[in-house]
């Protein structure tokens, strides 16, 4: 009999470490042809069975099949889904002359950008639009219990701030009844388009008066923010603000950068210069924020030298070191004062091959493997836009050409390797590798109340290993050095490779910066972790980050989205979240920080990670997690 049944059963009995979606696809084909059917099973249709069969224990559950029938599965293979909602429409202090005007949309938005539709269809209203990319999420069978909430809206420090905090109490409330939803609406999963988007008025719950109880209640819902995400501007960060965003417990800030010139600035009235992007940059670090930063090649005035120049200085000069970045290429957009000077041929668009010469060299030459490349393009639709450099597999071309490079020039395999490792000191044991990073040549000469333009041999990276001997020549996959490229979720099935421990130190305006990592023979990254060593005098006084405090701005282990009460043990490597990286992360952070004569260590906590910290013997202290060092 011709029931999904068994093709689902078809499926399991298949050698699932090798099959793919194409074979996937070939087999429901297959079926529907023996079958008699007019149409292919979609995907759902097959996930729903596979569900009910586990629940009927026919079969065993196995996240292998999982992610052979999600749809774009990439959206939790960070082991986070992320959900994007846009602030309503508001008056910018800004007066950027690339920046888009849509009546309909916050500045820079215009309303033909995914989120920024889905926000207009409800109204902007956040409880909504919550709703609706859960509900979206889990009709694609996509996990829904660990979500990074992004906030986009570059205006919303000039919100009122009863709007940013009822803002904020509604998406923790969206995330807290989105299952008392599901519990009341009816879905045909073979006609996904059926469901309802929009959130159902008539039904009524009990709602928090407080964004602090709504957080509260957070904690042990189903559906669980673990990171919240919002947009300013340099201007815009100060002592007020930032302890403000920690009220709600907000983990990372993108901030627009765009260039490092302040010519460059002025002619495309940014209403900022430098040393507003390095005091908010430093401001930042001081609470312990992960950072975000956007760049702009070829804005106006600028050149391809220009861009180079920038993207060299954001990561030479201790003044920036970006975690992440996007590239942000300018797009000519109508009704905006570029377009008029592009109408008047004052402004010429960037071309691909100028493009792609500068993406590739920043990846190639200055990139640190500490930083993540998270975008190369911005999100428009090709309609909304008169000229730019479309090349949508600009990404696969660039990494193609530079992979082809790395397998035909032994000489570029060594220079990535010195890159990927550069100063780099072998330890064979903890006590010798400790002692190693409190005597390096950061701690030596101490560089006090020195320019943060200022840059110098002192000043690169330094490596240290724990117990590993690889010859650094040998052949190895090619991977880019950033955190993105070098994820495990991109490492070839057959691949076999070992893990160990690696610490890459640098210094910021702020002290000295330590990317603990685990990372394996290929050079995949299984998890890392920020650590921050401030110097006494850049510190702030505040009751909460006291001078002999190090900080943990980030502590992330990859794989694929596991839910909260899963128990399944057959995705292999992907299941590392919930082993050993992460609490061997935390256990090397506090010996370097207690190596160091720091007295406590504190982590910029999400909401869902508490109990974690709290089982690793750690106590809340306001919105950090904190633990004394050397306990």
């Amino acid at each position: 009999m011709h029931t999904l049944d068994t093709l689902i059963g078809d499926i399991a009995q298949s050698d699932l470490e090798r099959l793919t979606r194409d074979d996937v696809i070939t087999m429901k084909r297959t079926w529907a042809k023996s079958a008699w059917k007019q149409h292919v099973p979609t995907n759902m249709e097959l996930l729903k069975t596979y569900k009910k069969m586990v629940a009927e224990q026919q079969l065993e559950h196995d996240v292998r099949i999982d992610r052979l029938l999600q749809k774009r599965s990439i959206r939790s293979q960070s082991w986070i889904v992320a959900v994007q909602v846009l602030t309503k429409p508001f008056w910018c202090p800004g007066k950027c002359i690339f920046c888009p005007t849509d009546a309909t949309m916050p500045k820079s938005y215009i309303n033909t950008q995914p989120w920024a539709m889905r926000a207009l269809l409800n109204q902007f209203d956040p409880y909504k639009q919550v709703y609706n990319r859960l509900l979206s999420l889990m009709l694609t069978w996509h996990a829904t219990d660990k979500i990074e909430m992004i906030v986009l809206g570059w205006t919303r420090d000039v919100y009122p701030q009863s709007y940013k905090t009822a803002f904020i109490k509604w998406l923790y409330d969206a995330c807290n009844h989105f299952d008392e939803f599901l519990s009341q609406i009816s879905i045909d999963y073979s006609n996904p388009k059926s469901a309802r988007y929009t959130a159902t008025e008539s039904l009524e719950f009990s709602y928090p008066d407080t964004v602090e109880e709504s957080i509260l209640l957070n904690e042990t819902a189903k559906n669980r923010i673990i990171g919240l995400t919002v947009e300013t501007r340099p201007e815009y960060v100060t002592d007020e603000n930032c302890q403000y965003r920690r009220s709600l417990w907000i983990t990372r800030m993108e901030m627009g950068i765009q260039t490092l010139h302040n010519s460059v600035h002025e002619a495309n009235v940014r209403g900022h210069d430098n040393d507003a992007i390095t005091k908010a940059m430093h401001k930042l670090r001081q609470y312990g924020f992960k950072i975000s930063n956007h760049y702009m090649p070829w804005l106006y005035t600028s050149t391809p030298e220009m861009d180079l120049e920038t993207f060299r200085v954001a990561f030479e000069a201790i003044a920036i070191k970006s975690d992440e970045l996007k590239f942000y290429p300018t797009a000519v957009i109508p009704n905006t004062w570029l377009y008029d000077l592009w109408k008047s041929w004052a402004y010429k668009p960037i071309e691909s091959d100028d493009l792609a010469m500068i993406i590739r060299r920043c990846k190639c030459e200055i990139i640190p493997p500490y930083a993540r490349i998270k975008r190369l393009a911005r999100d428009f639709d090709t309609n909304e836009v008169v000229a730019w450099a479309n090349t949508p597999n600009l990404r696969q071309l660039i990494m193609k050409e530079m992979e082809q490079e790395f397998y035909t020039d032994k000489e570029a395999r060594v220079q990535q390797y010195q890159r990927l490792f550069p100063n780099c000191t072998i330890c064979w044991d903890i006590d010798e590798f400790l002692e190693r990073i409190r005597h390096s040549e950061f701690t030596v000469t101490p560089k006090q109340n020195c320019e943060w333009w200022t840059y110098d041999a002192s000043d690169e990276i330094k490596t240290f290993m724990l117990a590993w001997s690889e010859d650094c020549t040998a052949t190895r996959w090619f991977v880019c050095l950033c955190t993105r490229c070098r994820e495990m979720r991109h490492k070839p099935k057959e691949a076999t490779s070992k893990p160990f421990f690696v610490v890459r130190a640098y210094r910021s305006s702020n002290g000295i910066e330590m990317f603990c990592s685990f990372e394996d023979t290929l050079w995949y990254l299984y998890g890392f972790t920020r650590l921050l060593l401030p110097l006494p005098e850049e510190t702030i006084d505040f009751p909460w980050l006291w001078a002999d405090t190090a900080l943990i701005r980030e502590l992330h282990v990859y794989g694929t989205l596991q839910a909260l009460a899963s128990t399944n043990k057959q995705s292999g490597d992907h299941t590392a979240q919930h082993g050993w990286f992460g609490t061997q992360l935390l256990f090397y952070a506090e010996k370097i920080a207690h190596t160091w004569w720091y007295k406590r260590l504190s982590v910029i906590s999400w909401v869902w990670v508490r109990w974690y910290y709290q089982k690793k013997w750690y106590h809340r202290d306001w919105t950090y997690m904190v633990k004394e060092c050397g306990e």
